[in-house]
């Protein structure tokens, strides 16, 4: 063989070997996808479950939130397997509307496909509407999201409700919402019908609203975001978030039964609230 027709091989080996990975890829994209940490947030109440009697304070709605980071999400990740497990979580405030309840916030560090299936069997269990997943380190994003940023220490509650009720006198949608982490208020530009310019002026003029607070909001920066979802006036046994799930039978089953047991805890703590 002479040196010429080595390096002709060489070329057609090269290239059959790229068009070989590409089909690879193709045929099975999660496999190029590099594993990102991705935020899963949820609250454990909904229309779906048992309503008090009266208007529930935030504490009490944290106080069902806490027992049930603590009694029930641990079993739910044993049935989603090794990644789950992993997850860290905890209880933070969040906004939506016009009303801030406690949230639990699992961080998980997995591909795209794994997050959106975790979230599902999230929303499956507490039977939420939706479950809203996110990344704040994507480049470059689906979405826009705003840092409304609070001296340290300086953020408690009373300054999250009034700093939300700015907001949405200033930006007019009923699907604005935000989470809490650490010193800041995350508003992310996800549903809410607004340009995303508009959406960061709106909220730099709630900031300059309230200048005692020292708030800080910070330019809008890419993020991935969606909304994990289910209809259940459609799908009144969380059919969309099970396609979704997509895992064996056995361990929808198992879900099935932690949405029972959850069921009924709210449903008692329900009927103390009087």
């Amino acid at each position: 063989m002479t040196l010429r027709d080595w390096r002709r091989r060489a070329v057609l080996s090269a290239s059959l070997l790229g068009l070989l990975a590409a089909a690879i890829l193709a045929a099975a994209p999660g496999l190029a996808e590099a594993p990102r940490t991705w935020r899963l947030a949820f609250e454990v109440i909904s229309s779906q479950h048992a309503q008090p009697a009266r208007k529930a304070t935030y504490d009490e709605k944290d106080g069902l939130t806490r027992a049930a980071l603590a009694e029930l999400v641990p079993h739910v990740w044993t049935q989603l397997g090794a990644v789950a497990s992993r997850a860290r979580s905890r209880v933070r405030a969040g906004g939506y509307k016009d009303e801030i309840n406690p949230a639990i916030h699992s961080n998980v560090v997995t591909g795209e496909a794994e997050a959106r299936r975790l979230a599902a069997a999230l929303g499956y269990v507490f039977r939420q509407w939706a479950v809203l997943m996110y990344d704040l380190d994507a480049e470059p994003g689906t979405h826009r999201y705003v840092s409304v940023r609070f001296p340290r220490g300086a953020l408690n509650l009373e300054r999250a409700d009034r700093f939300f009720a700015r907001a949405r006198a200033q930006l007019a949608s009923d699907k604005l919402g935000f989470s809490a982490t650490g010193n800041r208020l995350v508003f992310i530009n996800l549903a809410t019908g607004i340009a995303d310019d508009a959406f960061f002026a709106g909220l730099a003029r709630a900031g300059a609203d309230l200048p005692d607070d020292a708030i800080a909001v910070e330019p809008a920066k890419p993020a991935r975001a969606f909304l994990i979802e289910n209809d259940w006036e459609k799908s009144k046994d969380g059919e969309d978030f099970a396609r979704l799930f997509g895992g064996s039978a056995a361990a929808l089953a198992a879900l099935g039964r932690l949405r029972v047991r959850h069921d009924g805890r709210v449903r008692r703590w329900a009927q103390r609230l009087r």
